[in-house]
């Protein structure tokens, strides 16, 4: 596995000695008027080349649209001789999660033009804070570099060439900018380190590699950091998150990173997010077709989410105590593999019938749940690629939210859309008991469609009367091909909702 690369962002006029000026701007442009910013810093000529290419339809500015045009005449400030034009849509669809995916298009359309360093105009939108913009735009370039080609040999010609992005605003002195920079940057690294982890593939990332790379960023990061293994998971009757890995000759683990910011006290509140981490499903002695069972290596990723987002909290030092717990294992068939029919007593002390080994998930998360409990959690988010059910119901454009508490739902709610990763809310409730309800268990992990919600409802009993949130990403975290802002493959979903969840 190669180290990924990281794209260096500054604002203009903050460049080390030895940095090359600029070789590409980039402008956004939207579908109407105004199309270009009015501040655009562009000779004549240059102007009128792109106002003639966007009377004439060629480009539109729609989202996600990009073209490079050459101006041999360095007609663009600070002498760059290419022009990225990079679509925003219109004025009244624009919104900052709009301009976090443009930074990402331009980004990617740079590299493919081998564009070694490229600037990017600050758009000018009324009733918008250049900080946040600033915030987004660096977020959206740091979040659109990513590769997750790091098992492929490369000739050096053929490496990406892209170093450095720079951030062109009216006021680049603001203190407030660079605030918001180093906001994004902490943020954005968080969610593309969560992404390696998803992108990882199973045989190399198991439970206790998984418990290792854990134990690893949070001594980077001033977190403390608790593994339990097989034996303990088993002693303290976390027969479910045991039952799932017993199939595997790889181990289960339960992984437990806190937080505790300076000057916190024992008394003060306590968060706590719980990620799925089943590091590979094979559906178990419920045996998954084989087609796209390779992408079960990110079954993980609402474990990587919440362990990157407690990465940005630590690093942002943000005032809430905060912990992550990840019941991880694979999920394999063998002849010690669970079977359908057996039943597993939870850390919860309630019974659970497996009627179907590929409802793995929610079988780990009720003893991560019941932990998080057990440590004094005063609310709970989970996070988790649980069912193919939501992404039917909901597709790949929103995560789906489930709740026990109004309030809390609220909040988790907010912090997904200022994050630009918008949930909605799916009911759970007692009207959809009998999907869970055994004739010789407490309950059952599966009872047919409408699944997301039954698993939801599975969940909740577990949170008790303890303020929940349930997010299904099973659709958000992972793109199955290549996007215009974005490779295919992990998203990173979930880390900056909770990092806004904890901001507030």
């Amino acid at each position: 596995m190669q180290p990924s690369k990281i794209l260096q962002v500054k604002l203009a006029g903050d460049h080390a000695p030895g940095v090359l000026p600029a070789d590409a701007t980039a402008f956004c442009v939207f579908t109407d008027e105004p199309r270009l910013p009015l501040g655009a810093n562009l000779d004549d000529a240059t102007r009128r080349t792109i106002e003639d290419l966007l009377r004439a339809g060629e480009f539109k500015g729609e989202a996600d649209d990009a073209a490079i045009i050459h101006t041999p005449d360095a007609g663009t400030p600070h002498g760059a001789r290419r022009v990225l034009l990079v679509g925003l849509g219109s004025h009244g669809d624009f919104c900052p999660a709009a301009l976090r995916r443009a930074a990402g298009v331009a980004v990617r359309r740079a590299r493919e033009a081998r564009v070694k360093h490229l600037q990017l105009m600050l758009p000018d939108v009324a009733e918008s804070n250049a900080s946040e913009l600033a915030r987004v735009v660096a977020e959206g370039a740091r979040l659109g570099f990513y590769e997750n080609d790091f098992y492929q040999q490369h000739d050096a010609d053929d490496q990406p060439t892209l170093e450095h992005f720079t951030l062109v605003a009216r006021a680049p002195g603001d203190h407030f900018l660079r605030v918001a920079l180093e906001r994004a940057r902490i943020v954005a690294e968080a969610a593309n380190w969560a992404r390696t982890l998803a992108d990882e593939p199973g045989a190399s990332l198991p439970p206790r590699e998984f418990a290792r790379r854990a134990a690893e960023m949070a001594a980077e990061f001033g977190l403390t950091v608790e593994t339990l293994e097989a034996g303990e998971i088993r002693e303290r009757g976390m027969g479910s998150l045991w039952g799932v890995g017993q199939g595997s000759d790889e181990p289960p683990a339960l992984i437990v990173v806190r937080y505790e910011p300076e000057g916190a006290s024992a008394d003060d509140e306590l968060w706590a997010f719980v990620g799925k981490g089943i590091t590979f499903d094979t559906g178990g002695i419920s045996l998954k077709p084989a087609q796209g069972m390779e992408e079960m290596k990110s079954d993980m990723a609402g474990g990587a989410a919440a362990l990157g987002a407690l990465r940005a909290v630590a690093e942002l030092k943000l005032k809430r105590r905060v912990v992550a717990v990840v019941p991880a294992a694979e999920n394999m068939p063998s002849g010690r593999a669970l079977k359908p029919g057996d039943i597993v007593r939870t850390l919860a002390g309630h019974t659970i019938e497996v009627v179907d080994t590929d409802a793995e998930g929610r079988l780990v998360l009720v003893d991560g749940i019941a932990y998080a409990r057990a440590l004094g959690a005063s609310r709970i988010v989970d996070l988790a690629t649980l069912t193919g059910s939501i992404i039917v119901a909901l597709g790949d454009h929103r995560t789906g939210l489930f709740s026990n508490d109004d309030e809390w739902a609220a909040r988790v709610a907010a912090a997904a859309a200022r994050a630009g990763e918008p949930a909605w809310r799916m009911p759970v409730s007692d009207d959809y008991k009998k999907k869970i309800e055994s004739p010789i268990a407490d309950f059952k992990n599966y009872g047919g469609r409408p699944d997301a919600i039954a698993a939801a409802l599975l969940l909740s009993k577990f949170a008790a009367d303890t303020p929940w949130v349930h997010l299904d990403i099973a659709a958000t975290s992972w793109h199955e091909e290549a996007q215009p802002h974005a490779p295919a493959g992990a998203t990173g979903t979930g880390v900056r909702t909770l990092v806004e969840l904890v901001r507030g």
